[in-house]
């Protein structure tokens, strides 16, 4: 009987997952950042107050906000597996004219959605912080 409620609660919260990713608009707001690199890992650095935000609408657009600015464009989202952190959502991210594409490759961006429900991206590959972001409910 316990081990029955504990597979349908796993059944439950796995749905609720599945769920929330699929909902739009989906708003995700910064809560920290990372940077790793020559001076060694800064840890986690809590941003409890920021208005940087990512707005995903349904249509495939989208909306980054970051204190006064913002910027549009559109993205796709994709399934990967892969070999260390297993499958996760990655967002790719086009910015037409560049404007916020916090990226080392140009006006793309891209941002990965790992099993614990936390968004996560940056310009890490050229030494710059690793964003993390949960999803605003």
């Amino acid at each position: 009987m316990k081990s029955s409620l504990s597979i349908l609660l796993l059944i439950f919260i796995m749905l609720s997952c599945i769920e929330s990713e699929n909902q739009f608009p989906q708003t995700w707001k910064i809560i920290g950042h990372r940077t790793y690199g020559f001076g060694g890992d800064t840890g986690l650095i809590s941003t409890p107050d920021s208005t940087y935000t990512y707005l995903f609408n349904r249509d495939g657009t989208f909306l980054k906000t970051v204190g006064k600015e913002t910027a549009t464009g559109t993205y796709e989202r994709e399934k990967r597996d892969y070999q260390e952190g297993g499958k996760r959502t990655v967002y790719i991210l086009l910015f037409p004219d560049g404007k916020l594409a916090h990226s080392c490759s140009g006006p793309t961006e891209q941002l990965f959605l790992d099993n614990d429900g936390i968004l996560s991206g940056g310009s890490a590959p050229c030494d710059g912080p690793t964003n993390y972001f949960e999803i605003v409910k």
